[in-house]
């Protein structure tokens, strides 16, 4: 079976694009193959950044709805635990992702922009936690980052009306960072995910693993972690490379060591 998923890698920085038209709707193979490609990246010691984005006028328009009424507890619990598994995986993987979301973001769509660590959006892009139309409630993670990311109140009420919002309201209410053109979103994507490239990498890991921390700790509990993973970037050879070009005023290669 070909997969949907594909690689374009461009230097330090990996584009991964799904293409199932015409509204790149997910099952549970898809969801595996995003968990295989991420692996790849993950390993892949030239790749700093990850754009996540999709075909045509989707980003991900959510899983396939058509295969719910075949499904019994059973085998939904597996799909949607292989899906927590894959977005938990996407959350904590040390290197940066981007979600560049270039259309419709619905259901699983969302749930997976909001596993990604900076979401940038196009002017014509939705959103939305539609699954309460469905009869079920969101099953990948979107009660939980949904309320995280624009907080609880505006999370309740997208949840349980299950209405669409546009780029603007995402905007205003966090869940994106920036707003483009359509024509150039994946543009300002690549100019994000260059200066993610040139940071440093066990850095960029630690700080990651901190600002999960923050989301499911107390401030003590999490600023403790932070300090020990701040002493050990205090460590490294990228930490000495930047103070000497600081003092130096040029611009620091950072190795990742």
């Amino acid at each position: 079976m070909t997969g949907v998923w594909e690689i374009d890698r461009k230097g330090r920085i990996a584009v991964l694009k799904i293409d199932k038209p015409p509204l790149n709707l997910v099952v549970v193979d898809d969801i595996y193959e995003l968990g295989e490609k991420m692996s790849e990246l993950r390993m892949d010691d030239e790749i700093r950044c990850v754009v996540l984005t999709g075909s045509g006028k989707a980003f991900i328009g959510g899983a396939d709805v058509s295969m719910f009424p075949e499904m019994d507890p059973t085998s939904a619990a597996f799909l949607l635990k292989a899906g927590h598994r894959v977005l938990r995986e996407i959350e904590e993987m040390e290197k940066p992702v981007i979600a560049a979301v270039n259309g419709y973001a619905f259901g699983g769509g969302c749930e997976v922009a909001l596993a990604c660590d900076i979401r940038l959006c196009c002017v014509s892009a939705k959103f939305g936690q539609l699954e309460i139309n469905y009869g079920i409630i969101p099953g990948w993670g979107g009660t939980q980052r949904l309320a995280r990311i624009v907080g609880y109140g505006r999370a309740r009420e997208l949840v349980l009306t299950g209405r669409m919002i546009d780029a603007r309201e995402a905007y205003q209410i966090g869940l994106v960072s920036q707003v483009t053109a359509d024509d150039t979103l994946l543009d300002e994507a690549m100019n994000l995910a260059k200066i993610l490239a040139e940071k440093p990498p066990i850095a960029v890991a630690l700080a990651k693993d901190a600002l999960n921390a923050a989301a499911e700790s107390s401030i003590p509990m999490g600023g403790s972690f932070e300090a020990l993973s701040c002493a050990i970037t205090m460590g490294t050879e990228d930490c000495a490379e930047g103070v000497r070009a600081f003092i130096e005023k040029r611009k620091p290669e950072f190795k990742g060591k």
